[in-house]
């Protein structure tokens, strides 16, 4: 089974698809733009995947994303992020290139690959990072670009989908802690270098406090996983930082089934 789709959620932007008119051609004919009902005609001259309903969130959109695609495989995007390939991937060169057709075709390829030899999910690093010294890293963070294979994956009333931001994370460190190990790309990065651009999450009413509230409660829900890492003055406010340790969680699950297996 091939990736058969990409997703994009968009939220005031119809002007602005950076994501989408940053594909090539090819890609962009498997790509849909989910858009809430009161836009719908705003994106006429893209293809769409209509919301049930308008204003429900970036959580419950990518919650329709997961159920809308439980039986195939396919890839999340942010909708502000270039792809671009690392030349070379394995060196310290940190010239970057957007995404070619022939790249693009080998990352659908072996992601593909990927999700037959047992990986159910994963994703690509920010392109900010330098290189890791490889094609990819397995069982780490990712955020903004996902792919999935829907029938390896828990359905999504077995996941819990409650924090309006860092619900990348969430996600990330539930599917880790389950035991669904994951593959992120090195070689292929995203960048994504226009915060403040209008619409978005902006447009749902993220701010700092409801940021700072939602780390709150990733430590609450994961504290063996998830810290305080100090703060940074933005947007007007403290923002308060955390520490993440993907590789861990995953870990802990592997710890648990043996421990499951021994007694």
């Amino acid at each position: 089974m091939q990736i058969s789709n990409i997703y994009i959620p968009t939220l005031g932007r119809s002007h602005n698809q950076i994501t989408f008119d940053n594909m090539t051609p090819s890609v962009q004919r498997i790509t849909k733009l989910v858009v809430q009902p009161k836009e719908q005609h705003l994106y006429s001259k893209y293809p769409t995947v209509v919301l049930p309903d308008n204003d429900i969130g970036i959580t419950a959109t990518r919650k329709f994303i997961w159920e809308h695609g439980q039986q195939s495989r396919y890839v999340v995007m942010d909708d502000d992020v270039k792809m671009v390939c690392r030349r070379p991937w394995h060196n310290e060169e940190k010239t970057k290139r957007l995404m070619t057709d022939d790249d693009w075709n080998i990352f659908l390829t072996m992601t593909s690959l990927w999700m037959d030899e047992g990986i159910s999910w994963g994703g690509c690093r920010t392109g900010g990072l330098p290189p890791a010294g490889r094609e990819y890293i397995d069982n780490t963070g990712t955020a903004e670009v996902f792919f999935f294979d829907g029938t390896q994956l828990p359905s999504a009333d077995e996941l819990d989908w409650e924090l309006s931001t860092a619900e990348d994370i969430s996600l990330s460190l539930q599917l880790l802690s389950k035991g669904y190990r994951n593959r992120v790309w090195d070689r292929f990065v995203y960048i994504s270098d226009f915060v403040g651009t209008e619409g978005g999450c902006l447009d749902m009413g993220r701010d700092l406090k409801m940021i700072n509230d939602n780390h709150a409660k990733l430590i609450q829900k994961f504290p063996d996983y998830v810290s305080y890492n100090g703060h940074k003055e933005m947007m007007g406010g403290t923002f308060n930082k955390i520490k993440i340790q993907y590789k861990k969680a995953y870990l802990s699950s592997q710890i648990n089934s043996l421990e499951e297996f021994m007694s």
